[in-house]
This record gives C-alpha cells, structure tokens and sequence, in this order.
C-alpha cells in the first residue's frame, strides 16, 4: 500500500521571528503569510498482508522526500517535511488528524530535533491559504479569504528570487535569541514592532490597499535587519539593491534571512523590469501561485 502527500511551502509577509515561544509566550506574536504552490512532496509505502505472510516480506514501511526547492531557501522547507511527515505516518497509523493537529505534531517534532523556532511554517504548510497567525501559549489562525481580484493583483507584483544562498535558519536563531535575552539594544521593541506589522499588513490586504501592504512589506525588513547584523548579507544588500533601481518598491529576505530567497514587491506594471533585471543578473526567479489548500495526501 502506498500514500503520496504533498505540503505546501510559505512566504513570509511580515511578523516573523515573533512566533517563537521565548518571545511568543510572554510578548504575544502575530505573522501574516501565505502558502505556496512549491512543495515538500513524499510518499510512505508498506507491505500488505497480515500475520504470517507479512512477516514473510523482506519489505518494510519507509518513507521518501523531495523538495521543489533548493534546501536553505528561507521558505520553511524543514517545517513543510516535518508536516508531510506527519500526515503520512498519522494516516499509515490512523486517518483521524486534523490539520491543526498536523501542525501541532510537525511543530513537535522539530522541538525534538533541537530546531529553534516558532510555528508559522507548520501552520501555513499544513492549512494552505493566506494566513493571519496570533501567538501566545497556544495559536490562532484566521484565515483570510481575499477575493480573488485582490489576490491575482498582489500575486502579479511578487517576485521570489533565489539569492544563490542557503542558510541555515537555527545558527541566526541563536544570535538574536541570544541578544533578546539579554535585552541588547531593542531587541525587544523592535519584536513588538514587527508583530504589529503582521496586523496593520492584515488590515490593508483586508482593505485591498496594496501601496501601504507593499510600505509594510519594506518597514518590515528594515526591522528585520535591526535584531542582528547575520540576518543581512552582502549578496542579499545587493540583490534588493538591484531590485529596488529596477522596479520594486520594497523586498525582504524570506525566514531568517541570512541568505535563501528574497521577496519582492513590485510597482505595479513593473514586475517584468524587475524580472529581467534579476535573471541577467543570474539569479533564479521561483514562480509560484498560492496554494489554497495545504498539505495534501492521496492513495496511490
């Protein structure tokens, strides 16, 4: 018997870093995101039959991964295995977990693993769509159904680029929780900052006002930047410094930053100057839509 899954990838808009617990629990975090058409896909197989015939097999179950990205591109790979592996292994066992119980167990599962984070990629992989994410103890997840004029139009004015760098998200982790601890130079206010922009983001997307999404979109990098210098990098300043003289209005690194992919802004009607000016660049552009739907598993 075989069962093939897929679980989507996210980007980021605003409110990162503000997931996880250190500052969740006390502070309250928010993260605005949205699932995309790129994926963790796998698949578990395991022998059929029971008692002695399956024993008789020299096959067991096991399962497979691959990704439609470059591993380290900042747009929650790991968090998206975790929860395709999750959904795989619950339904070999028994088909009665929720999504929300999907995004809980893959959370887990990278706390076993000593992956410092929060949970926005579980709960973006696992519930697909565009999601407004609030954070204490627990999580809340609204989910925002935009029309889709609103959706087509922003979708026209992002570009994921490829920065040509993998990072490994826990090594920044570590350096910014290590300054939060010790209430090094704002750290703190700048987290509080930055989990308000996930709702003033929320309310102009509401508001279909892609200007000020697009000015939320830029703040929310400049603070970024501000919680450690590793969170920016030579490759990526320049990378967004192209991009903003060739038509963008703002760009972020995805995730941690540090390297992986880079998300533009465009102004409108300049998507395709702005595309042109990163590939002769060489720099791979990631198409993508929105997934609406989350992870996935079907019998094959």
């Amino acid at each position: 018997m075989r069962y093939e899954a897929r679980a989507p990838l996210r980007i980021d808009f605003a409110g990162g870093w503000t997931d996880v617990p250190i500052f969740a629990e006390t502070e309250g975090g928010a993260v605005l995101n949205a699932a995309i058409t790129r994926y963790a896909r796998g698949f578990i197989s395991r022998p059929e039959g029971n008692g002695v015939l399956r024993a008789l097999r020299s096959d067991r179950s096991y399962v497979s991964y691959s990704l439609d990205v470059p591993a380290g591109a900042g747009l929650g790979a790991s968090a998206a295995q975790n929860v395709l592996w999750a959904t795989l292994v619950r339904t070999a066992i028994e088909n009665t977990a929720t999504r929300i119980d999907i995004a809980e167990m893959a959370a887990q599962i990278a706390g076993v693993l000593g992956i410092l984070g929060g949970k926005q990629d579980e709960y973006a992989s696992a519930l697909g769509g565009f999601n407004y994410l609030s954070f204490t103890d627990s999580v809340t997840a609204e989910r925002l159904s935009l029309e889709p004029p609103i959706a087509d139009a922003l979708r026209a004015r992002l570009l994921l680029v490829y920065s040509g760098q993998s990072r490994i998200s826990g090594g920044v982790h570590n350096l910014v929780w290590q300054r939060y601890r010790a209430d090094e130079s704002g750290v703190r206010s700048v987290l509080s900052r930055l989990a308000r922009i996930a709702g003033e983001m929320r309310s102009a997307l509401l508001a279909h006002d892609l200007e000020a999404f697009g000015g939320l979109i830029h703040e929310n990098w400049e603070k970024q930047k501000e919680l450690h210098p590793a969170i920016n990098t030579s490759a990526i300043e320049d990378l967004i410094g192209r991009g903003l003289k060739a038509g963008a209005q703002a760009a972020k690194a995805c995730g941690a930053g540090g390297g992986g992919c880079i998300l533009f802004f465009a102004r409108e009607g300049e998507t395709e100057r702005l595309r042109s000016a990163v590939e002769s660049r060489r720099s791979p552009v990631i198409d993508f839509d929105f997934d609406a739907y989350g992870v996935h598993l079907r019998k094959a």
